[in-house]
């Protein structure tokens, strides 16, 4: 499956990861880095007026990192999917995965304003 690449400069400085649209996304950065629930992850982004951040999503087979993740857990993906959404934007990139709960792995550059984010499926 090929990785995917997109830049985004969400107004509230976060991207969340679910398996589909909800209203109901954690966060409280306060309490961890990338907060998150069975059904949603919530991802820190550049403040918009600073610029964009830059996503490289994959399989994690394609996407080796050497170092461990900031967040790895398993999500429950009961589309066999995975959306990223922000508070604006109901939908701005999606990836098929082969299962209902999918473990999800994110890097990111900088604890509260990554320009860099990696997300690595299963």
């Amino acid at each position: 499956m090929a990785i995917l690449h997109f830049s985004i400069a969400p107004e509230y400085n976060s991207v969340y990861l679910a398996s589909r649209t909800l209203r109901d996304v954690p966060y409280d950065f306060r309490e961890r880095i990338i907060p998150f629930t069975p059904d949603c992850v919530s991802i820190p982004c550049t403040y918009w007026n600073d610029g964009d951040t830059n996503f490289t999503v994959g399989e994690a087979l394609e996407i080796p990192m050497s170092t461990p993740p900031t967040f790895d857990g398993i999500l429950n993906t009961p589309e066999k999917k995975l959306i990223f959404f922000d508070a604006n934007e109901p939908e701005f990139a999606s990836i098929p995965v082969p299962t209902v709960k999918t473990r999800i792995r994110v890097w990111i550059d900088h604890p509260r304003e990554p320009e860099n984010v990696i997300v690595a499926w299963g």
